[in-house]
């Protein structure tokens, strides 16, 4: 990570971190629809993870609420389970994020892989959800699918940052 990412307050690319809420959240309803891409992580969670984990001066815990919010009438589940999820989630990253800032890429990327596999636990005892013989194995997949794509959101997400403060 360079040192103008670490400069960068939220303040300034408060627009962009709207956006990509925005496109997350389209992203994690292309996934819905399609039952196939179900090991696909929630792209919401792992958004608003990077953003917590990049800039100090908040803690994104009203927007991992209010995302969660918004992914449970996605999913259509009860209001709130979601963002309690999130905000469990969220809480455990905050508690590291300063040595996660200081992790190489691929290092995050586990790290994020371990809070998903979290994330999956407390999704299967919230919404026990059924599980066919196929499904299974894309629903227990979805940490190491973030594993692989937390690298791309990372560089991405950076030079958005970058480019836009």
């Amino acid at each position: 990570m360079t040192d103008k990412l670490i400069n960068v307050r939220s303040n300034q690319v408060r627009g962009i971190i709207l956006l990509t809420y925005l496109v997350a959240l389209i992203i994690d309803s292309m996934v819905l629809l399609n039952s196939n891409l179900g090991f696909i992580p929630p792209i919401t969670l792992m958004i608003v993870l990077y953003w917590s984990s990049h800039f100090l001066d908040k803690t994104f815990l009203v927007s991992a609420f209010l995302l969660g919010v918004m992914v449970d009438a996605l999913y259509q589940t009860t209001l709130g389970a979601h963002a309690l999820l999130y905000i469990i989630i969220l809480f455990i990253m905050m508690r590291q994020r300063l040595q996660f800032r200081t992790y190489p890429t691929w290092q995050q990327a586990f790290i994020i892989g371990i809070y998903l596999m979290i994330y999956q636990v407390l999704n299967t005892v919230f919404f026990s959800p059924v599980l066919d013989n196929g499904q299974f194995v894309f629903y227990w997949s979805m940490p190491a699918a973030a594993i692989l794509i937390w690298p791309s959101i990372s560089a991405l997400l950076n030079r958005t940052a970058l480019n836009n403060s």
